[in-house]
């Protein structure tokens, strides 16, 4: 008798230790697809679960799920657990739903989180002019990712996105500058010429030479002709970098000048722009004191 109660006592522990009873995932993503919104949360709880295999399942099962899923996901936006969080701010963005755009902008000025620039890149995602002013503030945050991140979701909204960027910029220093010049430079539009020749007398300035170049508006050749003498050598490098590309003959002779400058990467730049510039080939001195044609980085 001793030894049942004892068995039924094990049992019973045992019973209190084993986990919530396995979840039939087939019944519950048919309820889910049904348009049971109870079903629904539960996948959206379940992308926090430690197995694997059960939280990309819910992921995939949501993604497909679209819009339904929409307001399950925007009330977990700020849930505790961060692989949940994360897989929530993806699938929002998958799914381009604007309405979460407020939620994920909460979570991008949460300092205390540190992969919060899965909410930028989602932000990027989404893709509505609504997420700009939230991006364009993370373009200073302290975080290096999350202003990387938000640099390039900037770049996708391309023209959208130029004249707050301008705007921004027109005020904006450090690291919040240089965001933004990389992010005009990429989407080449002539609206940012003005203010990038501004920061090409700054602290930016080698920013903003690579970004000019990108442009290759022919107003910019002076300022990057000058930049050939800077004392500072990456904003020499970066300003014979961008003259290939502006193709003009103006800047011909003071590029055979820095073909003789003391730093071998500046003197490669300018014999490769020499040589988009004139169609001919030119030789540079390399490190080992060599003189060689620059190698092709154009196609």
């Amino acid at each position: 008798m001793l030894r049942v109660v004892l068995l039924g006592i094990i049992l019973l522990s045992l019973m209190a230790c084993t986990p919530d009873p396995v979840l039939d995932l087939v019944q519950l993503e048919a309820q889910a697809r049904g348009g049971d919104q109870a079903a629904i949360s539960q996948f959206v709880d379940l992308l926090g679960s430690e197995a694997t295999d059960v939280a990309d399942r819910s992921y995939t099962v949501l993604i497909e799920l679209g819009e339904q899923a929409a307001p399950a996901l925007i009330a977990k936006v700020d849930a505790a657990d961060r692989q949940q969080r994360e897989y929530v701010i993806a699938a929002l963005g998958t799914l381009k739903v604007v309405d979460a755009i407020p939620a994920i902008s909460t979570v991008l000025t949460d300092t205390t989180l540190k992969r919060r620039y899965v909410a930028a890149w989602a932000l990027g995602e989404i893709g509505a002019v609504e997420a700009l002013p939230a991006l364009i503030r993370a373009l200073s945050d302290d975080n290096s990712e999350v202003r990387r991140y938000a640099t390039r979701a900037l770049i996708k909204f391309h023209k959208s996105s130029v004249l707050p960027l301008v705007d921004y910029l027109a005020q904006a220093s450090g690291e919040g500058a240089a965001g933004a010049v990389r992010a005009l430079g990429d989407i080449a539009d002539p609206r940012a010429l003005e203010v990038l020749l501004i920061h090409a007398r700054g602290a930016q300035r080698a920013e903003a030479f690579l970004a000019l170049g990108k442009l290759r508006d022919s107003r910019a050749e002076s300022a990057l002709i000058a930049g050939l003498t800077d004392a500072d050598e990456r904003v020499r490098m970066n300003a014979a970098m961008a003259l290939g590309p502006l193709g003009g003959t103006l800047a011909e002779k003071p590029l055979r000048k820095s073909l003789e400058d003391d730093v071998h990467v500046v003197r490669e730049w300018s014999a490769r722009s020499l040589e988009m510039i004139t169609g001919q080939p030119v030789l540079y001195r390399n490190s080992h004191d060599e003189f060689v044609r620059p190698y092709t980085v154009y196609h």
